[in-house]
């Protein structure tokens, strides 16, 4: 998988993973990958590089998660 390119498919929700930032800020990020395969990923960034820590599928909870912001922010648009 290259990894860089899902961060430009959308949606994408990225929040900061508080609880895992003590030595560095980290993320997580929900997306999907140009062949829609739904994704979590935990990412750092360091200078002008994001090093991916973890990646995965993302669990039924995610995945619920992931669908209902897509469609809150869908009806705000509106």
């Amino acid at each position: 998988m290259n990894a860089r390119r899902y961060f430009f498919n959308e949606p994408l929700i990225v929040t900061k993973d508080e609880p895992h930032s003590i030595v560095e800020v980290r993320y997580f990020v929900l997306g999907k990958t140009d062949k829609e395969r739904l994704l979590f990923i935990i990412f750092t960034i360091r200078g002008k590089k994001i090093r991916i820590i973890s990646a995965r599928d993302m669990s039924k909870k995610e995945r619920r998660i992931y669908y209902e912001q897509i469609k809150e922010d869908s009806q705000i648009q509106e």
